[in-house]
């Protein structure tokens, strides 16, 4: 796709965005000045244009002891944010923001009950908020309009009303959210009337020049009874007949439906999904004000495709700005093979967002952290040292990557004829070939680097010895576990069972397929994807399949991941059986015994093959031998300790970043 569409400047209200990309509004739960650090990484990387995350405008929707835009007290905060990247000759908006009943209700001193049009809990939250009297009508528009106003004095270009994914603004909008019978609810009109009372507010104490946005919800797809894109449409024509709002943004979804707003790649979904009715709603302004729009777009080929065909004017990527800040400019200097692809696990971004953690990035460990390791990171070394990495999985692929990018001579060496661990099994699991893009990116920036890769490599200790490097890395990887010990019974150190011949571990099912009997049980303690993903390659290849876990459901992990209402039905779908809540006693020949863990009854499930998706151990024998021989021998990833990806690649880094 040619790019050059995206590299015009635009016209928005007071600013002139730098190109048609923008970075859109996401938490980084990050503090000020490490926000602010974050933000500047992408205005030096060449994006258009940043809306800063929504800031909350009343104390009913602040978390105690964080921002309060409200009060003249804020000002100094928000500079630190939105400054440095003023500084780079980015323009950046402030987005205002009220949850509603997407909110987190407290009941101290100072925060009381949620706040929404009608009495309609969040299928998140689960609290019935209270229904807004006009008192509180009032004073939320006080509260976006002194928000706006310290946004203004702080020095940014403009603000963003928050009015999508069913947060407060965005419930008045909605038939489902908005039951109310005042001059607040009702009729499209009436539902549209606070917005536009908050948008008059702001301008009468934000003139120009002073951009001002809106961002709108689509589609709810909560169903005829609520928001639809024709109705959405209509609200857009009330709102623009105003002339308050100088750009309108589209987005889609409420917490009903959070999994179609930050999709992972397993989902397999459109990047466009609102290509259609973005394209109406320019039609329907008439082009007078640009439409912006985000969410579910990864590359800049989908951004230019919805340029090109009249479908927005801007378009916003959030998680490959997160993966790589310097998107844009790679792009226009053709350093496309350079780019860092966001891998869409949603595990280093939205999973952690959802535990209260700082967002980092599973391909960017860099992320959340540039104040420290931002673009002065991979300083040249002072005195250049001689590095060997024996695994070529993710933390031996970084630390290769980063040690020759700061000068250092670098050999690697992998037992495998191929590079990359056991990702590259995850990648043969169905919805999963996002993975190899992470090993891929890494081996293309290798290839550029002088780094000798020596493949079918066996490393022994005198090998290792005998290459003499000035630090020797172990990153070894870890093995799966066959004995079936788990954590859940602590009684026993494994499966009465283990040792037979048809009880293997997932790496050899996804190898072979074909050498699993037609009766398959897959044990999980794993509660991640693996034990889906295998069983749904099984069932692809005519195989029955049943899954057995400890757990109440599937898939624990898959929750915050947003991946679990995508990958579960389609693993129901292809005949796999799940059995909750059990627990092996014992392996035959042909059949386990099972236990019902909370009314301990008994049940048997027949199996010629068993596969155990439990335990991971370290293969550390390597380092155990050196241990002591070296002067300089370390471990990275699972041969430190058997975790994730995220976790490997970030050590990879770090260590390669502190070798010296």
């Amino acid at each position: 796709m040619d790019l050059d569409v995206l590299w015009q400047p635009l016209l928005i209200g007071a600013v002139t965005a730098r190109n048609r990309i923008y970075l859109p509004a996401h938490g980084m739960g990050l503090p000020a000045e490490p926000y602010g650090a974050y933000l500047r990484e992408r205005a030096r990387g060449g994006v258009g244009l940043i809306v800063v995350h929504g800031m909350p405008v009343h104390p009913s929707t602040a978390a105690p002891g964080g921002s309060e835009p409200w009060s003249r007290a804020w000002i100094p905060e928000i500079s630190k944010i939105i400054g440095p990247s003023r500084k780079e000759g980015c323009p950046i908006l402030v987005q205002l923001a009220h949850l509603g009943p997407a909110g987190v209700s407290r009941s101290d001193q100072r925060w009381g009950p949620l706040w929404a049009p009608s009495a309609i809990p969040s299928p998140v939250q689960r609290v019935i908020p209270k229904e807004m009297d006009l008192g509180d009508i009032e004073e939320l528009i006080e509260g976006f309009a002194a928000s706006a106003a310290h946004a203004r004095e702080a020095g940014a270009d403009g603000i963003e009303l928050h009015a999508a994914h069913g947060y407060l603004l965005s419930a008045f909008l909605s038939p489902y959210w908005n039951r109310r019978h005042d001059r607040y609810g009702g009729d499209t009109a009436s539902r549209t009337r606070l917005i536009l009372e908050v948008g008059r507010a702001v301008r009468a104490r934000c003139q120009h020049p002073f951009t001002l946005g809106l961002k709108l919800n689509t589609e709810e797809y909560l169903g005829p009874g609520g928001l639809t894109a024709p109705e959405a449409l209509r609200i857009l024509e009330v709102l623009h007949a105003e002339r308050l709002f100088d750009y309108f943004t589209l987005a889609h979804g409420d917490y009903h439906s959070f999994h179609r707003l930050i999709p992972p790649a397993s989902s397999g979904i459109q990047s466009t999904p609102l290509a259609e009715c973005c394209k109406a709603a320019r039609e329907l302004v008439q082009k007078q004000v640009p439409i912006l729009v985000a969410g579910s777009i990864r590359n800049l080929d989908s951004a230019a495709e919805l340029v090109e065909k009249g479908c927005a004017d801007l378009v916003g990527l959030a998680r490959a700005h997160i993966a790589d800040p310097a998107l844009v400019a790679k792009s226009r200097g053709n350093r496309q093979s350079q780019i860092r692809r966001c891998v869409g696990a949603n595990q280093g971004c939205w999973r952690r967002r959802e535990r209260g953690l700082p967002v980092v990035c599973t391909a960017n460990p860099t992320t959340g952290r540039e104040a420290i390791w931002g673009t002065s990171a991979l300083q040249r070394a002072s005195v250049p040292k001689r590095a060997l990495i024996v695994g070529a999985g993710p933390a031996g692929l970084k630390f290769a990557e980063t040690a020759a990018l700061r000068g250092h001579d670098v050999t690697l060496w992998e037992r495998s004829s191929v590079l990359g661990g056991q990702v590259r099994y995850a990648a043969r699991l169905p919805d999963y070939g996002h993975w190899n893009a992470l090993i891929d990116d890494l081996e293309v920036s290798l290839s550029r680097l002088p780094v000798e890769i020596c493949s079918s490599k066996i490393a022994t200790a005198e090998a290792v010895i005998s290459f003499g490097a000035d630090i020797t890395v172990i990153a070894t990887g870890a093995s799966w576990e066959t004995s079936g010990f788990s954590t859940f019974r602590p009684d026993r150190n494994s499966i009465p069972g283990f040792d037979q011949a048809h009880v293997v571990d997932p790496l050899t099912a996804i190898a072979s397929p074909a050498s699993c009997g037609q009766k398959v049980a897959i044990i999980d303690d794993n509660g991640d994807y693996l034990p889906i993903g295998v069983a749904r390659l099984l069932a692809q290849n005519g195989k029955e399949v049943t899954v057995v876990t400890h757990e109440a459901a599937l898939g624990q992990k898959l929750k915050p991941t947003l991946e679990l209402p995508w990958v579960y039905p389609r693993m129901l779908g292809a005949g796999v059986r799940v059995v909750a809540s059990a627990s092996v006693e014992r392996i035959e020949p042909d059949r386990l015994l099972l236990t019902d863990i909370w009314n301990h009854q008994p049940s048997q499930l027949p199996s010629d093959t068993v596969i155990l998706c439990m335990m991971r151990r370290s293969c550390n024998e390597l380092f155990q031998e050196l241990y002591g021989r070296l002067g300089d021998v370390l471990r990275l990833g699972d041969c430190l300790a058997p975790r994730e990806i995220d976790d490997a690649i970030f050590e990879g880094f770090r260590e390669a970043v502190n070798f010296d």
